[in-house]
């Protein structure tokens, strides 16, 4: 069975063909994309958040998925890759993107919470998950990836990867599944323990 999505958002296309002359191999692959597109249609009225959105790949394919009442904030540390980013996705009015360290934007971020949160920065994802949840809402989704091998892992990475593998499935606040399949995924569903 192939389970590549047979059609890809405009806007993750257009960002795919610049990461592509960039050679930037840190988007969200089609599979992932797919996932994430599926998940922000569950959401209707929500509010998102991308913790690293890059040249937003997965920016456009969770744009295809919100209702036109949700609204998505992206969060991106390079500058140069957050312009390039806040340009392509200055067509669509429910996106908006934010130059600045994620972990600090959360640790200062006073809003309400989010009812998605995509995760794809790794301090953040490995070492600071309490700010994550810390701005979710009941019954939100926190959804991570890139947790299978790949040629972007530094020699550090395998071993992030592992500790965060044993230690979100544990984690009292989520109830969580991972997966084989893509990049290598989770997601996780918020529900405050107690």
């Amino acid at each position: 069975m192939e389970d590549f999505p047979i059609e890809i958002p405009p806007i993750a296309a257009k960002a795919q063909a610049i990461a592509d002359r960039g050679q930037w191999k840190l988007s969200s692959e089609p599979r992932t994309g797919a996932l994430l597109r599926t998940l922000a249609a569950s959401k209707p009225g929500g509010r998102i958040l991308e913790v690293g959105c890059g040249l937003g790949v997965g920016s456009g394919w969770i744009l295809a998925g919100m209702d036109e009442d949700a609204r998505l904030i992206g969060l991106e540390v390079h500058a140069k890759i957050a312009n390039i980013c806040r340009d392509l996705l200055a067509v669509d009015s429910r996106a908006e993107v934010i130059t600045t360290d994620a972990t600090k934007w959360l640790e200062e971020y006073t809003g309400p919470p989010f009812d998605m949160i995509f995760v794809d920065t790794t301090d953040a994802k490995f070492n600071r998950r309490d700010v994550l949840l810390a701005h979710m809402a009941p019954g939100a989704l926190l959804i991570g990836d890139d947790l299978l091998p790949n040629d972007t892992w530094t020699e550090q990475h395998p071993e992030r990867v592992d500790r965060f593998r044993n230690e979100i499935v544990t984690e009292p606040d989520l109830v969580v599944t991972l997966m084989d399949w893509a990049s290598g995924l989770m997601v996780g569903t918020y529900r405050k323990a107690g």
